[in-house]
């Protein structure tokens, strides 16, 4: 039961007053309305005494009787409506999960668990926050606070959220807005704090500092004490070195991708896709170190070329997320090779290290391009034929397993004393043919050129 005193001024409005709580003594006093008509009266409640005033209420009630009366408005439907609303309404947390969910699965192990950092660092400044009213003043300062530690890291936070609202805009999951992880117009100031600067990283082994060597004596030290072939680490930087593949594309790599009698290997999924996949050569030294990643006969294994500790849906198991051992020990060893301001190596720099090999061999540019499956804006696509390419790649692998050959005899800083004899001994078949056909033109045999193509 309640007592009921009602409001002078606003008809309808009046405030109920409940029986004193057993224990604390207190009676609960909350403002209602009366509203429709008389054979029908309905009621609202509007709020407690103390959270709502008095003058609030009466302002509140006349609010809701002009929607009734005037625009056929029902309070209590109304708010009914706005409490279904709130539930479907996502708050960032419940977006990012519904994100991950959606997305994860097509992802890359390193890839979702990076984005994983990044969507713990919005969930735990914004998480509560309804997805909708997110802006860019509370991403602004999370943007911040990492790039201060990590601007690459900044920089992959805002593609990450930038890309998780421009999903949700597109299919519903939040109305037309603004994306808050725009910080900045894009004709904004060089200078604003929301830039940053992109750095090509262009750390290498330098040959003259004896880095490889370094690096190889390390390596054959750490895994001298290893329990795992499969993970021999200088056999992995070997390899890195001869196929000049990313990081990912050779720890990803299947032992079904290889060709056993062309001695090839397919790099199937490569930076752009499988639209952009090629075949490397693998040299004497390098099939050698793929047999030597385990004990049974090479031809027979299935599978990642090394694999991981986890499996698929299907039950299969899945190849090495990282390289963990080499960033969490082997990085962090004092006789790691490292510049003062690009650090210790990476298994990238691997890749960029063959290519500076090739360089010093007085490789082409067009043929650097080529070995390592790049595309050179430059390079028609047509110069080439699928067969040419496989031959300048097969000359470069040659090339840099000499140049291993002589690191691992101790010549690295004077294995490129000699560069001129590199360019002839591997320079491409048709760049040699080539200058035979001009010499032939000089001899006044151009007519002729051709006629014993087969020799050439």
């Amino acid at each position: 039961m309640f007592q009921q005193h009602n409001d002078p001024e606003v008809g309808g409005l009046h405030v109920r007053v409940y029986p004193p709580k057993v224990g604390t003594g207190r009676s609960n006093k909350v403002f209602y309305l009366k509203y429709g008509p008389s054979v029908d009266r309905r009621i609202y409640r509007i709020g407690a005494w103390g959270e709502w005033t008095l003058a609030d209420a009466r302002d509140e009630a006349r609010k809701i009787r002009k929607g009734f009366y005037d625009r056929g408005i029902d309070p209590n439907r109304a708010k009914q409506k706005r409490i279904q609303d709130a539930k479907e309404r996502l708050t960032v947390g419940e977006l990012v999960e519904a994100y991950f969910q959606e997305k994860a699965p097509a992802w890359a192990d390193s890839y979702r668990s990076n984005n994983r950092g990044h969507a713990k660092h919005l969930v735990a400044a914004c998480g509560g926050q309804y997805a909708e009213g997110l802006t860019k003043d509370d991403v602004a300062p999370i943007f911040l606070r990492i790039k201060q530690d990590a601007p690459a890291q900044a920089r992959l936070f805002r593609g990450f959220g930038k890309g998780m609202f421009d999903w949700a805009v597109d299919w519903g999951r939040v109305p037309e807005m603004p994306n808050p992880f725009v910080l900045e117009r894009g004709n904004s100031s060089a200078k604003s704090q929301y830039k940053i600067e992109r750095r090509a990283r262009k750390r290498h082994l330098e040959y003259k500092k004896g880095e490889a060597t370094q690096l190889f004596d390390l390596l054959g030290d750490y895994d001298s004490r290893g329990r795992s072939v499969a993970h021999s680490y200088r056999t992995i930087v070997k390899l890195y070195l001869l196929t000049g593949w990313r990081s990912t594309e050779l720890r990803e790599a299947r032992y079904e991708h290889i060709d056993h009698d062309q001695r090839t290997i397919r790099n199937a999924d490569p930076k752009g896709g499988e639209l952009n996949a090629y075949t490397t050569p693998l040299t004497a030294m390098a099939y050698a170190l793929l047999e030597s990643l385990g004990d049974d006969c090479i031809r027979l294994r299935k599978g990642p070329i090394f694999p991981g500790q986890t499996r698929d849906e299907q039950g299969n198991i899945k190849p090495l997320t990282a390289w963990h051992r080499w960033n969490k020990l082997i990085c962090k060893d004092g006789r790691m090779p490292v510049c003062p301001t690009e650090g210790h190596i990476t298994m990238h720099d691997l890749r960029r290290s063959a290519v500076i090999y090739l360089q010093a061999m007085s490789f082409t540019v067009e043929e650097r391009t080529i070995f390592k499956g790049s595309k050179d804006s430059g390079l028609a696509e047509g110069s080439y034929s699928q067969i040419d390419r496989l031959d300048i790649r097969r000359r470069c692998c040659e090339a840099i397993e000499a140049r291993i050959r002589d690191i691992e005899n101790g010549n690295e800083t004077s294995m490129f004393d000699k560069k001129k004899t590199y360019t002839m001994q591997w320079r491409t078949r048709k760049k040699a043919s080539g200058e035979a056909r001009t010499r032939d033109i000089e001899n006044g045999n151009e007519t002729s050129v051709f006629d014993k193509k087969k020799t050439y």
